[in-house]
């Protein structure tokens, strides 16, 4: 007797389970394809969740690795015009030097020598001088001969460039000229100073005291980081959304610093050949008490010209990818005759996006107001399919 009346039960509960499981069989017979009808209990329990349509604009960001670099007037490396050895050294690395500063002195044998080559050009100009004018006398007179004359002036004015020459080696040098053609003539100058063409830090004085020093050889090397750009790589299908004297947001991935504000300044013209990437220049201030250096790692980002027009935004949730193409789940704010809901499955166009939202449009927009599935439509998709097998 206790068989009996335990089977019957056990049916009852297998029945039970089995409609708890499929909430919204009764109305899989009235599903058309591409939709899903399912009680508001059943969406419940699945964790689905509809959402109004919102309109409103989705910034979608490029994101552009890079490096800082050093401006081009802002980075410099010092050398001598000519050959000596090294005297005396007055900066270390890392100290800051004003345009114009000394940064070394060399005593050079080359310097005493242009100097002597220099005054004894500078006589013999002279006395061609006076002699191009006591030729012009004659002529004047008619007792001289052109061809005197006519020498006299060849001379003179090949005596007059290879001064004009020297004197400016000299100039480029630091040698006061003015000292120099004094009538003592006892003011050779045997030192030359080399002195910082830029304002900045030194980062590289590979020099030392005694040292001969070459016109091919870098004494220092000079960078200015108050005034440093970064150089992002941008990719062909990045070109149509990035223009010059656009804002972009910098930050600089292997710090913690704040991020700070840029400009696109300019864009290369070309491909880089190993990168197969258009070199972008980017200006911003560095962040204060800060210390940026140049090759610093940096990512830039940038908003989409296109992102900046309102559309029909969902989460990023809500979208089904299958084959390449987005698919969403709307329902119409009305039940079918059971009770259900009736969702559907819609292909759409996706847009601009972000971490969290996206933009979409409809082939076809649906007539009067609708929801969508915002959470869980992969749920409901596979609820759809399971139906279909059945």
């Amino acid at each position: 007797m206790k068989h009996i009346f335990i089977y019957p039960i056990f049916l009852s509960l297998a029945a039970l389970i089995t409609q708890c499981s499929s909430p919204a069989r009764d109305g899989a017979a009235h599903d058309e394809p591409g939709t899903v009808s399912i009680s508001d209990s059943s969406l419940q329990l699945m964790g689905v969740q509809l959402s109004e349509p919102v309109f409103k604009v989705v910034e979608s960001k490029i994101y552009l690795n890079g490096k800082v670099v050093a401006q081009p007037n802002y980075r410099a490396s010092v050398s001598s015009d000519i050959e000596g050895k090294i005297e005396r050294v007055f900066v270390r690395e890392g100290d800051w030097v004003d345009k114009g500063q000394p940064i070394l002195s060399m005593r050079s044998m080359a310097l005493i020598e242009l100097q002597s080559e220099y005054l004894a050009k500078k006589s013999e100009f002279d006395f061609l001088t006076i002699e191009l004018h006591r030729q012009e006398e004659l002529i004047r007179q008619n007792v001289g001969a052109l061809a005197d004359y006519q020498t006299t002036d060849a001379k003179y004015k090949s005596a007059q460039s290879q001064v004009a020459a020297l004197k400016a080696k000299l100039r480029l040098l630091g040698v006061d000229i003015a000292l120099l053609d004094s009538p003592d003539r006892n003011n050779i100058a045997a030192l030359v100073t080399i002195s910082a063409p830029i304002e900045g830090y030194v980062f590289n004085l590979p020099v030392q005291i005694g040292m001969l020093a070459t016109t091919d050889m870098v004494l220092t090397e000079l960078i200015n980081t108050q005034k440093l750009m970064a150089e992002v790589y941008l990719y062909d299908n990045d070109l149509d959304d990035v223009h010059e004297g656009q804002t972009v947001e910098i930050d600089f991935v292997n710090h913690l610093y704040p991020s700070v504000k840029g400009s696109v300044v300019r864009l290369s013209r070309a491909f880089d050949a190993s990168t197969r990437a258009v070199r972008a220049h980017v200006s911003f201030e560095s962040p204060k008490e800060r210390l940026i250096l140049p090759d610093m790692s940096v990512r830039c980002a940038l908003i989409r010209s296109d992102s900046k027009t309102p559309g029909l935004a969902v989460p990023a949730s809500a979208l089904l990818d299958e084959d390449g193409h987005q698919f969403v789940y709307i329902s119409m704010p009305s039940e079918d005759r059971n009770g259900l809901k009736k969702l559907q499955k819609v292909r759409v166009t996706a847009g601009a996006q972000n971490g969290l939202e996206r933009q979409i449009s409809f082939a076809n927009q649906p007539g009067g107001p609708y929801l969508i599935v915002t959470q869980n439509p992969l749920i409901v998709d596979n609820e759809r399919k399971k139906r279909l097998v059945q």
